[in-house]
């Protein structure tokens, strides 16, 4: 078996959301594979900001090109200059991975109309944003293209309190299979990571709350982000160019978990 497939050299792609631990870990496996990687924030925050440019500064120490963009992905304007950006600096766009992500927790009666509206325009209106910017120069290339939405495995299953971030994610994994068929004969594969809880989310840096959630999972542990980060460079690689469509779910078998 060839592992040549697997390189990504003479590739460039674009992460959004690179500020969070699950975005930095794709952001730099796809480096580390040898792709170009222009990385922005999910939110337009100081923290988001120091976090992505610390991100670009391990791509760089990878050797390879970086740029790094502070955006808010529920704003239209900010991801069309994003997209243009990297066209512009890089010369294409081959790999696009949305990997930002609003986490959210609220009974449902209690949630206001603005919160629900945020909710959704972040973790579901931000990716078609970024599909739809990077449309004409993923197409453009007629034969390559990889898109790879990072989703929680709550568009799955249910959680208390969880109903708009539930219904946010679920939106995004059947976004993912109509637009797979929809740019499938333009040699564009569409596909979505599902993450279970993985080490590094905010919410699990409290301790009493990994504690519980590491006794549910069958494996007894956080999933790691270069686990996800992994998987993307698969997604992304010539290897996976008949899998269009499908989630590959990296939970640790919480969605089998009675």
């Amino acid at each position: 078996m060839s592992l040549a497939g697997f390189s990504l050299q003479n590739k460039t792609a674009l992460v959004l959301g690179a500020s969070s631990a699950i975005g930095r870990a794709a952001a730099l496996a796809l480096a580390e594979a040898g792709a170009d990687v222009a990385v922005s924030t999910t939110l337009a925050t100081q923290q988001e900001e120091l976090a992505l440019k610390e991100c670009q500064e391990k791509i760089h120490a990878l050797g390879k090109k970086s740029f790094a963009q502070t955006i808010d992905a529920a704003r239209e304007a900010d991801v069309q200059t994003l997209i243009t950006r990297t066209v512009s600096e890089f010369g294409r766009l081959n790999i696009l991975v949305n990997a930002h992500d609003l986490p959210f927790a609220k009974p449902f009666a209690d949630i206001t109309t603005k919160e629900w509206q945020r909710v959704l325009e972040v973790n579901l209106t931000g990716v078609y944003l970024a599909c739809r910017a990077a449309a004409e120069p993923l197409l453009s290339h007629g034969d390559y293209g990889r898109i790879i939405n990072i989703v929680s495995l709550l568009g799955e299953r249910g959680m208390i309190n969880g109903s708009v971030y539930c219904a946010a994610q679920a939106g995004v994994l059947n976004l993912t299979r109509a637009l797979a068929l929809e740019w499938a004969r333009s040699g564009i594969t569409v596909n979505a990571i599902g993450a279970g809880w993985t080490d590094g989310m905010g919410l699990l840096k409290d301790a009493h709350i990994q504690e519980q959630l590491v006794r549910y999972l069958p494996h007894k542990r956080l999933a790691q982000p270069h686990e996800i980060g992994e998987a993307a460079v698969y997604l992304a690689s010539d290897k996976s160019g008949f899998i269009t469509g499908q989630t590959v779910w990296i939970e640790g078998g919480a969605l089998s978990h009675l």
